[in-house]
């Protein structure tokens, strides 16, 4: 295989994690209308839960964002850095899932 296949296999699953991480935004975001909408008896509430969500889905895409491009052009370069760690993503991840049981908190109460 040659390293122009291997590049562009970089290339493909960067853009599958990058459009991995907006699926889940905007389900987030999705998920955080309908709960500001339809979500509990007090309107507080329901729409304090779908600001969390809302917030914490455009901090997802903008991370996204940010890390995607980084690392497509890292993977140009033919140095690829950023892709080694994975504090960043489990700590948005972690960010995620937080947001999620606030809201849910809130919509219980």
């Amino acid at each position: 295989m040659a390293a122009g296949d291997l590049r562009v296999r970089e290339h493909l699953a960067n853009e599958r994690t990058y459009l991995a991480w907006l699926r889940t935004s905007l389900a987030m975001m999705a998920f955080g209308l309908g709960a500001a909408k339809f979500g509990s008896d007090n309107e507080v509430y329901a729409f304090a839960a779908g600001g969390v969500l809302v917030c914490a889905a455009i901090a997802g895409f903008g991370y996204a964002t940010v890390r995607y491009r980084a690392l497509n052009q890292e993977i140009t370069r033919g140095r690829v850095v950023i892709g080694a760690s994975t504090h960043g993503p489990i700590a948005a991840a972690m960010v995620l899932v937080l947001a999620a049981f606030i809201a849910l908190v809130l919509l219980v109460r």
